[in-house]
């Protein structure tokens, strides 16, 4: 149950839904869910914890508000990391992978409209996490899933530039296919 309502209020946080600063009152969010308020207030701290809610003493759980220099380490983190996960799948990717990958970003090129940004960045998150899984590391998909989420209430918001992120994406196809296919020749030589 626990982990049912800490998906649901996640999923919130994480979706816009909830928007940073926002208040969430257990008993509001018990109502909601259809659950008592103790593993609601169990979840909230659950999620202060890990950085999705803020826990002010007396006041309440609040939607985290992230300043700009939060935003930015965050950043900073995500593209380390993602560097290394794109470096680790990149010899694992296949041809499967590859093509879907094209297709989400031939699906993302069509959602330019704002009333489209939820579905945009949904895509964009899985066109991602293809190459991630590939990159063999539980801990590292951890990592990014986190860095993803806390982030996301800002790239709903529009903070992030899509336009910037599918030239992003084309060049790191271009780049993926590059790779798979000297790939694919070295093999087929051995």
């Amino acid at each position: 149950l626990l982990s049912y309502i800490e998906k649901q209020i996640k999923q919130s946080v994480v979706s816009g839904e909830l928007k940073p600063g926002a208040k969430l009152s257990p008993s509001a969010v018990a109502a909601n869910l259809g659950v008592s308020h103790i593993p609601v207030r169990e979840a909230l701290t659950s999620l202060a914890a890990s950085g999705y809610l803020e826990h002010k003493p007396r006041v309440g759980f609040f939607v985290r508000i992230l300043s700009p220099e939060d935003l930015a380490d965050i950043y900073h983190w995500r593209e380390i990391l993602e560097r290394e996960a794109f470096t680790m799948a990149i010899p694992q990717l296949t041809g499967e992978d590859i093509e879907e990958m094209r297709r989400l970003c031939g699906q993302m090129r069509k959602l330019s409209e704002p009333a489209q940004r939820r579905e945009y960045l949904a895509l964009n998150r899985q066109f991602h996490f293809i190459a991630f899984r590939r990159a063999g590391s539980d801990r590292l998909i951890r990592f990014l899933a986190y860095l993803w989420d806390v982030a996301a209430p800002y790239t709903y918001s529009g903070l992030v530039d899509a336009d910037e992120a599918h030239e992003d994406h084309e060049r790191m196809l271009v780049r993926i296919r590059a790779a798979f296919t000297a790939t694919a020749i070295a093999e087929h030589f051995r």
